[in-house]
């Protein structure tokens, strides 16, 4: 099967075209991108139940199937939508991505920051300091403690283990090599993502990072009782 294009599949889901979205993923190989895929089938199944509900079972067996982080969390949602019912836990409009980036950010530049439960939103831990960004600027997280999670950066490691996964599989061994020495020592973020550009995988790479970086950020809201709404 030929690639999902990820373009088209975001603009789908941005201009909540179920029809673009289903056209986007039928006949594509979309085992690299689930999470990417399932932020938009809710949307499918509201607009064209019919359509949807055997690509939601197939996404919903793909994530049984590769049980990663997250997969779990985001098939028993999925499932939740295919029978009508309610996600387990409380609803927040969290803009996954967002969240997986700052989490998984630079450590030297920040320790952490906070989602605010009512909107969804990802704030760096400095919006909250007024030192740093002044008295009216700054976010006040102290005076409704509820309506904020924190959360702290893992920085890195996670981000290592997916070059490394990516690696793994390739199937030309003499490239495999190249991807696995690339890894190795300072400075391993900079020569891989040369070289997956240098091969022409970079697509390949950011939609594979992409959808692992999603799951560990999906699993880590619901490890504190939240589900992506």
């Amino acid at each position: 099967m030929p690639p999902l294009e990820v373009a088209e599949l975001r603009a789908a889901i941005a201009t909540g075209d179920a029809g673009r979205f289903l056209a986007a993923v039928r006949g594509r190989d979309v085992d690299d991108v689930l999470h990417q895929v399932g932020a938009g089938l809710p949307m499918a199944l509201h607009q064209r139940r019919k359509q949807a509900e055997p690509v939601t079972v197939s996404i919903i067996n793909r994530l049984t199937w590769r049980a990663g982080a997250g997969d779990e969390v985001l098939a028993q949602d999925l499932l939740a939508h295919l029978r009508g019912e309610p996600l387990t836990g409380r609803v927040v409009p969290v803009d996954l991505e967002m969240l997986g980036t700052e989490r998984e950010g630079d450590l030297t530049m920040s320790a952490g920051g906070y989602l605010d439960l009512r909107t969804g939103e990802v704030v760096d831990e400095g919006i909250t300091d007024p030192a740093m960004v002044g008295a009216d600027a700054a976010v006040d997280v102290d005076t409704e403690p509820d309506r904020w999670l924190r959360f702290d950066r893992t920085g890195s490691r996670d981000g290592w283990r997916d070059m490394a996964a990516f690696a793994q599989r390739c199937h030309d061994a003499a490239l495999r090599e190249r991807l696995e020495r690339a890894i190795e020592g300072k400075g391993a973020f900079h020569r891989f993502r040369d070289l997956v550009h240098q091969e022409g995988l970079a697509d390949q790479w950011y939609a594979f990072s992409t959808d692992h970086q999603l799951g560990r950020a999906r699993e880590f809201l619901a490890a504190q009782g939240i589900r992506v709404g």
